[in-house]
Order: C-alpha cells, then structure tokens, then sequence
C-alpha cells in the first residue's frame, strides 16, 4: 500500500479532529447530566451541548465529501444509503421485538454508534467494489 499523500492527510484530518472532540464533548457532558435533576437548566444546557457537537460532526462531514472526486462520492453515496437503511431495519426490527414482549432500549446511546458502524460496512465493501 502506498503512503497517502499530504493533501489528503490534511483533508482528513478535520472530519476526524472534529468528531474525535464532538465524541468527547458529548460523553463529558453527558456524565456531568447525570448528576443534575431531570428538566433542570443545567441538564438541558449539556443537552443543547451535545446537541450543537453533533451537529457540528453533520456539517464538516458534509463539507468534506463536497471535496471528494466522483468515485469517493460514489463510495460514501453507498455507504450512507446502506447505513441509511440498515439503521431503519435494525430500528423498526427492535420495534417489532419490543412489541412481541422484549425491554424497550434507549435508542439515544445506541443510534449514533449503530449509524456509524453501519456506514462502516457499507464504505469497505462499496470501496473493495471499485477497486
């Protein structure tokens, strides 16, 4: 495998500063809700916190596909559509699940994750498609 080039180093490296410090911003504020009282001011500040980080991760990597060629936006249009409905599948699945008598989940801790590991798939076996 070849070195990759500094350009693209650059180019990655903010997407991946920005949801490495979202990540840590989100967790972080949601260990300090745990200890405030439910409706507090305090809790729904950390929540809009939170809230502003992921969108802030939505937006850079938006901004960074805008500078992908046609093949890499051929790649990540697959991976997200797979993720897409993957997380649709696995939502609506656990919904028939719960309603068949399994515990009800919070979706909240596990949505992002899900999304994420998703896109994951679909991004390696759209790119070994187009090797």
């Amino acid at each position: 495998m070849g070195e990759l080039d500094p350009t693209c180093r650059r180019r990655n490296a903010l997407p991946i500063g920005v949801a490495l410090v979202a990540a840590a911003v989100i967790l972080g504020a949601a260990v300090l809700a745990k200890g405030q009282p439910l409706g507090s001011a305090a809790r729904i500040t950390l929540a809009v916190v939170q809230g502003l980080a992921t969108a802030a991760c939505i937006v850079v990597s938006v901004r960074s596909i805008r500078g992908l060629d046609e093949l890499q936006r051929t790649i990540q249009l697959e991976a997200l559509a797979f993720a897409f409905v993957g997380t649709g599948i696995l939502g609506a699945g656990y919904g028939f699940l719960q309603n068949a008598g399994l515990p009800a989940i919070g979706w909240g801790g596990i949505l992002w994750p899900a999304m994420v590991g998703l896109w994951a798939v679909g991004f390696l076996v759209s790119n070994w498609r187009y090797r």
